[in-house]
């Protein structure tokens, strides 16, 4: 949640929610009621599916190969 501005939207729709998140930046977290991890505002968080895996080569192979 970078502003908060989704969830104000959606808590506007339904007030009784119980917003639970795993990562909550400043700007966010009083819309939140349950989070695991807190952001500073500018820190981007990088999600599996936003990054990009490059095959790289093992430091050591296995001498039974």
């Amino acid at each position: 949640m970078d502003t908060g501005r989704t969830a104000r939207a959606v808590r506007e729709r339904l007030p009784k929610a119980h917003f639970a998140t795993i990562y909550a930046k400043p700007l966010g977290r009083p819309i939140v009621d349950t989070f695991v991890r807190e952001f500073r505002q500018e820190e981007w968080i990088y999600f599996p599916w936003d990054i990009d895996y490059r095959f790289v080569s093992p430091i050591k192979t296995n001498p039974k190969s």
